[in-house]
Formats: C-alpha cells, sequence, structure tokens
C-alpha cells in the first residue's frame, strides 16, 4: 500500500469523494451493525469501507492547528458540523469535551479549529482545494519535492556548467584572441531587457 492510501485524512478525503463516509465504532474491527456508535464521547474508531480499515480517534493526522497535530475525533467532528455557525461549532465541542471528560475519565478531547482552519479542511475534504496550508504533506510529496529539485538543478545532482566555458575542456589553455572574440560576444538578459533595453542609471 502506498503512504496515502494508510493516511486517515487522505482515506477520509478518498471516501467523502466517493460518497461513501466512514462510520463511529466502538470496537476496531466490528462485526455487527450493533458496534457502530455515532456519539463522538462513547465512539473509539473511525471504520472505513473499500477496503475495510479502522483508524483508533486519537489518531494524530497531518492536519496541524496551534503547531500541533489534530486527532482524527476533532477532524471527524469538525466534518459532521460543517454546515454549523462557528459559535454552535464551539458550544458544541465544549459539550463534547466535557461528555468525554465524564466518560473516557478526560483521556480524549476534541479541538475546536478556528473558523479559518475549519473551512480550509472543510474545503480541502470535499475536494475543491488540491493544497492546504495546515496540511503537512505526506513522506512520499517530500521525496518527489526533493526529486524535482534536483532533476532543476536547484539542489544536489550533476552541476551545470557556465555556457561562457562550455567550449574550454579542463586543463587546455584557450588562444587570446580567441578568448578575446568570447569576451566581446553579447550577453542575453532576460526578454525584457532584450526587448526594451537597459534603462539608464
Amino acid at each position: 500500500m502506498a503512504t496515502s492510501d494508510l493516511d486517515p485524512l487522505f482515506r477520509l478525503r478518498q471516501s467523502i469523494a466517493a460518497n461513501d463516509p466512514p462510520f463511529t465504532t466502538i470496537s476496531a474491527d466490528p462485526t455487527s451493525s450493533s458496534e457502530a456508535e455515532d456519539d463522538l464521547a462513547v465512539a473509539a474508531f473511525l471504520q472505513f469501507n473499500n477496503p475495510q480499515h479502522s483508524y483508533s480517534l486519537d489518531t494524530p493526522t497531518r492536519f496541524v492547528s496551534s503547531d500541533r497535530p489534530v486527532d482524527l475525533r476533532s477532524i471527524w467532528f469538525a466534518w459532521q458540523k460543517k454546515d454549523v455557525a462557528i459559535p454552535d461549532y464551539i458550544a458544541s465541542a465544549q459539550q463534547l469535551n466535557e461528555e468525554l471528560a465524564s466518560k473516557a475519565g478526560g483521556a480524549s478531547n476534541v479541538h475546536p479549529l478556528f473558523f479559518v482552519e475549519r473551512l480550509d479542511l472543510i474545503t480541502w475534504l470535499e475536494g475543491a482545494s488540491e493544497e492546504s496550508e495546515y496540511i503537512k504533506g505526506l513522506e512520499s510529496d517530500a521525496s518527489a519535492t526533493r526529486s524535482a529539485q534536483v532533476a532543476s538543478g536547484a539542489a544536489g545532482g550533476v552541476s551545470t556548467i557556465p555556457s561562457s566555458a562550455a567550449g574550454v575542456r579542463a586543463g587546455k589553455t584557450i588562444d587570446p584572441r580567441l578568448q578575446e572574440i568570447y569576451n566581446g560576444e553579447r550577453r542575453m538578459g532576460d526578454r525584457n531587457s532584450v526587448l526594451r533595453g537597459i534603462k539608464p542609471t
């Protein structure tokens, strides 16, 4: 499986796009529909279909808020409350945190997202945007970025040879007359300076 196939945030986005949303359960491997639980204060896992896989609701995701990863419970809660106004969303999060403190002994809680974070998350989950400033890239994305930098010559790889030295072999001297001709060649600038010239300073 690819790294993105194991990422709960990516799986959530895929399931929403396929109109096959996951459901919360009380066990990691639900054997019957009686183990499905809608109450986030009681549920412990988020179960995905096609392929079947469940994640703990306490699993940290790539979504970062206040310099710390947000857990899957908070992401799922934000998605469920996507159509609710911000004051109602925050009040619901506080109520759920109180229920979690009484039922789970305070081990879990919901991190309410700020307006911009919540909007960015919902937009990304719906597929309306491909990038989010709050979602860290996958390791496969980091290696692809590194490969692109090497390919463009920005980092690593083989160093490029300057055009003025392209015809010169290492250790070989150039005829002084030929060097004078090379020095007299016009250096090309960018397109605008070639078309409009350089303004006097």
